[in-house]
């Protein structure tokens, strides 16, 4: 991967342990770091779920290499958020690439 490809600027998000007044799980997500990444989208799809048209878009999300990062954690590009699905990693190669779904 050619640093140049890498053009999109993201953030890197894992799950906060936080909990209400009532000692139920909130859904909060911390900022771990920022970096450089190429987003690249896969593929595309359409169904029906609950009788509505729901579309899924998955992508690969190219990084610098980093021990941890794992598929609990999310990604962040400007005012979307992704699921991360897997995480493949080429620590020769020093790159990782983030198998991502967009968070409706």
């Amino acid at each position: 991967m050619k640093p140049g490809k890498m053009r999109y600027r993201v953030t890197i998000l894992s799950r906060a342990d936080t909990q209400d007044e009532y000692g139920n799980a909130l859904d909060d997500w911390n900022e771990d770091f920022t970096c450089w990444a190429d987003i690249v989208p896969v593929t595309g799809r359409e169904y029906f779920s609950a009788e509505q048209s729901v579309s899924e878009t998955q992508y690969k999300v190219y990084i610098r290499y980093r021990d941890s990062i794992t598929a609990k954690m999310r990604i962040r590009h400007k005012d979307t958020e992704y699921e991360i699905l897997s995480v493949l990693g080429d620590r020769r190669s020093g790159m990782l690439t983030l198998m991502v779904k967009v968070v409706l």
